[in-house]
């Protein structure tokens, strides 16, 4: 029995209860608030979700977590053998994670009801506790994600458009996927499969505004979340043998947004900034939070791209459209985290995305 500690209408928990669900691991969900002391003892920061298996040992950050997991498992991976192919569900996995992020928490905190849908629910499930009348841990919550994950993301009314169109794009894209296949890469569900679970579950796929966008104009989407959430393991369909029109269309998507955020981020952690601008599509972020955790994203993005021999790399530029991906193999870009470097993930000393986790 695992202990989950997160929430029911959480990001990367619901990333982590897709993949249980499919290898049909028991769990046990536990709330964060409450726990908070046990978890930085634990596993080095307060984020959902943190993991403690029945050894005592814990894990954070639903990446690694769900590669060592899967290592564990008996029988065909999550992550493809073609190395092509697996760089491409990394890389799809990393884009669900940390770029679509800003819109869906975006939907959930800028417009009213998807504001009062999940402050309810947060309030009740995790706040029980708290001796404030349930309003006021309502306004609370609210206030604070508002601030910090929107407002202090980068989000205002010069970006919102652009920050709407991300979303929507995700959707167009995968509905163009979902149109030839059941799943991202195939007939059955690789970790690029459980990295868009991220944003597509408990925000796009649940949150009132982007839940209707999605059923509107993504049914395919929107009925693929439901083919995950009841997706096991067992069968081991085909997987795609190269790169088709629709996940091309996808992937220099991810060119256009993620990989330029990784790489201005990157810039600016290197130059020891709190808060950077970056250009996106035209759109002008100003003053955005730099992120130790993502210049860590790209080292592992790099590193996977320097694993591939050259006939997977000369597969996949096409599809990886410069400048924008260049970012992968430029050996003069500013990548240097310093986070585990003895490569422990996810049983190391946790950071959050954000410094203390929100940013200010």
């Amino acid at each position: 029995m695992l202990r989950v500690f997160g929430s029911r209408i959480s990001y990367y928990t619901g990333k982590l209860e897709t993949y249980l669900r499919f290898r049909s691991l028991d769990y046990e969900l536990l709330p964060t608030i409450g726990n908070e002391r046990r978890l930085r003892e634990g596993a080095g920061a307060v984020q959902m979700p943190v993991v403690q298996l029945a050894d005592g040992r814990w894990m954070s950050d639903s990446t690694p977590i769900l590669a060592w997991l899967d290592a564990q498992q008996a029988g065909p991976s999550i992550y493809p053998e073609d190395p092509a192919l697996r760089f491409i569900a990394l890389l799809l996995e990393d884009y669900a994670d940390e770029w679509l992020w800003r819109p869906a928490m975006h939907y959930r905190w800028s417009y009213r009801q998807d504001r009062e849908h999940a402050s309810g629910l947060l309030a009740d499930e995790l706040t029980g506790h708290i001796p404030l009348p349930r309003v006021v841990k309502r306004l609370l919550i609210a206030r604070r994600q508002l601030r910090g994950f929107v407002r202090g993301d980068g989000v205002d009314e010069t970006t919102r458009r652009h920050v709407e169109r991300s979303a929507l794009e995700a959707f167009a894209r995968l509905e163009a996927v979902f149109a030839e296949r059941r799943f991202v890469l195939g007939g059955t569900a690789t970790i690029a499969d459980f990295g868009f679970m991220g944003p597509m579950l408990r925000h796009f796929g649940q949150d009132p505004t982007p839940s209707e966008l999605m059923r509107n104009r993504a049914p395919g989407v929107y009925a693929w979340v439901g083919r995950m959430w009841n997706h096991r393991a067992g069968h081991t369909p085909a997987l795609l043998p190269a790169v088709d029109a629709p996940l091309s269309g996808l992937l220099a998507e991810v060119c256009a947004t993620h990989l330029v955020q990784l790489r201005e981020n990157a810039a600016a952690y290197a130059r020891g900034l709190g808060r950077y601008d970056q250009e996106i599509q035209g759109c002008r972020y100003r003053r955005v939070p730099t992120s130790r955790y993502r210049v860590w994203c790209l080292e592992q993005l790099r590193r996977a791209w320097q694993a591939l021999d050259a006939t997977a790399r000369d597969a996949l530029r096409p599809h990886l459209p410069e400048p924008e991906a260049a970012v992968l193999w430029d050996a003069t870009a500013a990548v240097d985290s310093g986070y585990d470097p003895e490569g422990r993930a996810p049983f190391n000393r946790a950071i959050n995305v954000f410094g203390r986790g929100v940013p200010r």
